[in-house]
């Protein structure tokens, strides 16, 4: 007998491994359950609340502005160390000087056009390489210097070496300062919006706002200008890297990866769980991780947050499914070649939508409406069409199997072909245009005895 937990709250609590087939958790508070490698074939969660519980919600929250107040303390101080390395003067530190801006300043670019991903991977490039350079290029002029006996040399090399670390250290400290951030805003954005981003990058600026004032007051003006220059793009960037992470922006996939994972981590769990058939329908689902689920025909029709879930390794990272599934409103729209096999849209509206060569296997299209449709060529093999509107549809040459369900199937007339300028009378059938299918006969048409099954 199906378990009932209508209206339970379950916080926290762990259905780990168990069977909870056809089990009722509609209305529950699941927030941080555990429902990890569960069976939970048929469940109800409608309208459930799942995502974190507030306590951890409120201590992620306060760990992503700490971190982010320590962020912008390396940020400001990775540009006071090229401020400091300026105020000397000298032509190798104003050499060391704009080369460090110059590679900041195109991580910082990267990381906004490219990505942080892309961005650090250029950042390891170029320090492993001005790294090997430098390098070498001490340990030549050292041989030669020592040759020659002239130690006042070497001390002055051994400075020239200490300034371009201290280059390097500042573009890695700033590099780091980004990252870190942007992945804290990121965290408190998966929790809060965009509101937290704002409070946790003001937070860092606060703190980086008082190193600028503190490295100009010791090295002046030149020292200052550079820390404020490096914290304030800093801050403009991480807050745009973000809130690009939380819109879904594939090139801060990254950043995006990683908050989720911290996020996800406490929330409810149904990581590796059998979910088909199982009802989402109008469930808060932030916070919630579905990574390697069985989500064959699950329901998420209205379901709320989804775009805050971790959903990686399933169907639902695709935006557009995503969308289909959750609206389930496709009316005029064109689906050529969709992968949708195993996608819940019963009660989905389909009127006049293109389906040519869609894959639909396994799919739930109960008492959808498919008035209009374009099957042609559609692969329909154990799609659950039972009670659906197939009045005007195109089926010619779809890939309907005997496990395609047609029982209850509303229809009075299908084309065999779509119209076109040179036939724009498609195969109807019923021939006679007057004539509609009886209650069943459609199906009886399809049946596999009939002539018209291989159509």
């Amino acid at each position: 007998m199906a378990q009932n937990y209508r209206c339970a709250k379950l916080r926290g609590k762990s259905f780990k491994g168990q069977d909870l087939t056809g089990a009722d958790f509609s209305y529950c508070d699941i927030r941080g359950a555990d429902f990890t490698g569960a069976i939970l074939r048929g469940a109800n969660f409608s309208h459930a609340k799942a995502g974190l519980q507030r306590r951890w919600a409120f201590a992620l929250v306060i760990f992503a502005v700490l971190l982010s107040a320590v962020s912008g303390l390396l940020s400001a101080i990775s540009g006071s160390l090229l401020g400091f390395i300026l105020v000397d003067g000298n032509r190798e530190n104003i050499y060391v000087g704009v080369i460090s801006s110059i590679v900041l300043l195109v991580f910082l670019l990267l990381s906004v056009r490219r990505g942080v991903a892309a961005a650090c991977g250029f950042l390891a490039v170029a320090v492993a390489g001005a790294g090997f350079a430098a390098v070498a290029w001490a340990g030549i002029v050292a041989v030669a210097w020592v040759g020659t006996g002239t130690q006042t040399r070497v001390i002055e090399l051994a400075t020239v070496v200490a300034v371009v670390v201290t280059g390097a250290v500042a573009v890695i400290v700033a590099a780091t300062g980004l990252l870190v951030i942007s992945g804290a805003a990121v965290v408190a954005g998966f929790i809060a919006g965009l509101l937290a981003v704002a409070v946790t990058v003001s937070v860092a600026g606060a703190v980086a706002g008082a190193v600028v004032v503190a490295a100009a007051k010791i090295g002046g003006v030149v020292a200052g200008t550079p820390s404020a220059t490096v914290a304030v793009l800093t801050l403009i960037l991480s807050a745009d890297v973000s809130c690009r992470a939380l819109y879904e922006d594939e090139k801060q996939s990254w950043v995006r990866s990683i908050g989720l994972g911290l996020v996800t981590q406490h929330g409810t769990r149904f990581q590796g769980s059998d979910l088909t058939d199982a009802d989402f329908t109008q469930a808060m689902l932030k916070n919630t991780t579905f990574k390697k689920s069985i989500l064959a025909r699950t329901c998420w029709f209205q379901a709320k947050n989804l775009n805050l879930a971790d959903i990686r390794t399933t169907y639902l990272e695709d935006e557009k499914i995503r969308q289909l599934v959750v609206t389930k409103e496709l009316q005029n729209q064109n689906f050529d070649g969709w992968n949708l096999q195993g996608i819940n849209l019963q009660r989905a509206n389909l009127k006049d939508a293109s389906l040519v060569a869609t894959v639909l296997n396994e799919s739930n299209l109960q008492d959808a409406d498919l008035s209009r449709v374009n099957l042609t060529r559609a692969q329909l093999d154990r799609t659950d069409f039972r009670g659906a509107i197939l009045t005007g549809a195109y089926i010619g040459d779809w890939g309907m199997t005997p496990e395609t369900k047609l029982d209850g199937v509303k229809c009075e007339y299908i084309f065999l072909c779509v119209p076109t300028k040179d036939h724009p009378n498609p195969h109807r059938l019923p021939s006679n245009w007057e004539e509609t299918f009886e209650d069943g006969e459609f199906t009886q048409f399809l049946s596999p005895s009939s002539k018209f099954s291989k159509i």
